[in-house]
């Protein structure tokens, strides 16, 4: 559990509390719009969701641990081309080659699936626990002074520091199944868990469908503010250090949010817990469309912080008890691919709509009627798991 939480912090946390700090710096260095620069945002999505379904099937079959080291060292890699590239397209390769596989592997589906056959009790606090969002928490701010202190290029080096040093060697004491329990005498001759689903029949599942749609919104809605957290403060007055103040909130209030419903995960089940999320989440968008002040802003950001953390845990709980334990892996690393088109166009429309109007106030309605949609997905999944086939 304990690298698990590493793993997801270090990779999703050091990606996603930088990135929208790191924005005006490489527009300045590359010569590029905010649309460009912003586009790095969908890709990385787009390399993670693509091979998510593939990782989930690599998982399946492979050593848990051979995977999660590949994962952390690309993640190393991508930051060490941004520190030295001024080529736009590599900027974006990394995103998309470095970084996307790298979140797929070691930040969404391994540290989910590590937990997912290390627990079977309280397995949605557990989840909670390991998404805790320490990292992302504190690398806005972080990752703001050192680039207005030390420049682009050593706020990137720091990222690949931070790492090398405590993800790499983590991923090394990885160990795939509890010692002593007793998943090697259920396994198939296949070496899989009697309940492991393939993709095929996976996909056949409606329970699937809603889940992995809701969990698509939910996803996109929690992107488009994480990637543009610091100019829709600037939009709407506030200078960027409050930005940044505001991303870090949003990042504390997760690690509240990641037990508040791992917990609710365990007590209403996964799919009641993503459609209550969902739909509470829709009603915080609308309040971003009033003219707040600085303090009530911050507080509906924070709320977002609680409820967007939660998406993980409910979502792993809900397909491990829909599809199975032993399907989990595959299930994931599918919902993750199905929702990189909602992610892709959110980001894009939304950096589009700002271009065109000067305003994120459309973006942010359309956003707020998504997550109504996506809290009526996620509910219709609440029912038991159907019966397994041998086949």
């Amino acid at each position: 559990g304990l690298i698990a939480g590493i793993s997801h912090n270090m990779v999703i946390g050091c990606l996603m509390g930088s990135f929208s700090v790191m924005l005006a710096s490489v527009e300045q260095r590359l010569q590029v719009t905010r649309e460009m620069s912003t586009a790095a945002g969908p890709l990385v999505i787009l390399g993670s969701a693509v091979l998510a379904s593939v990782v989930g099937e690599l998982m399946a079959r492979h050593s848990l641990r051979l995977l999660m080291f590949v994962g952390a060292c690309l993640s190393v890699i991508g930051y060490l081309v941004l520190a030295f590239t001024e080529s736009y397209p590599v900027y974006l390769g990394a995103y998309l080659l470095l970084f996307g596989p790298s979140m797929a592997i070691a930040g969404s589906v391994g540290p989910a699936t590590l937990v997912t056959r290390w627990f079977s009790r309280n397995r949605g606090i557990a989840l909670g626990l390991v998404h805790l969002s320490i990292v992302v928490a504190i690398m806005p701010l972080l990752s703001n002074w050192v680039l207005e202190n030390y420049g682009a290029k050593a706020t990137y080096l720091m990222l690949a520091a931070l790492v090398g040093i405590s993800l790499v060697p983590a991923t090394l004491a990885i160990r795939d199944y509890p010692p002593g329990s007793s998943v090697a005498h259920v396994l198939t001759p296949a070496g899989q868990m009697p309940d492991t689903l393939r993709v095929g029949q996976i996909i056949r599942r409606p329970a699937f469908w809603a889940l992995a749609m809701a969990s698509g919104l939910v996803i996109a809605s929690i992107m488009v503010l994480t990637f543009n957290m610091i100019q829709l403060a600037e939009s709407l007055g506030i200078p960027r250090d409050k930005g940044a103040m505001l991303q870090a909130i949003m990042a504390f209030s997760g690690m509240a949010g990641s037990i508040i419903f791992g917990w609710i995960a365990d007590r209403l089940g996964g799919a009641r817990g993503l459609a209550l999320l969902a739909f509470n989440s829709a009603v915080l968008f609308g309040l971003l469309l009033l003219d707040l002040p600085f303090a009530a802003l911050a507080v509906v950001i924070g709320l977002f912080g609680l409820h967007g953390a939660g998406m993980i845990p409910n979502l792993s709980r809900a397909l491990a008890h829909s599809l199975g334990q032993g399907s989990f892996s595959r299930a994931f690393g599918l919902a993750m691919a199905c929702g990189v088109p909602f992610t892709v166009i959110g980001v894009m429309a939304t950096a589009a709509v700002y271009t065109r109007t000067g305003s994120y106030t459309p973006a942010i309605a359309g956003l707020a009627v998504c997550l109504a949609i996506a809290a009526v997905f996620a509910f219709t999944a609440r029912g038991a798991p159907k019966a397994f086939s041998p086949a």
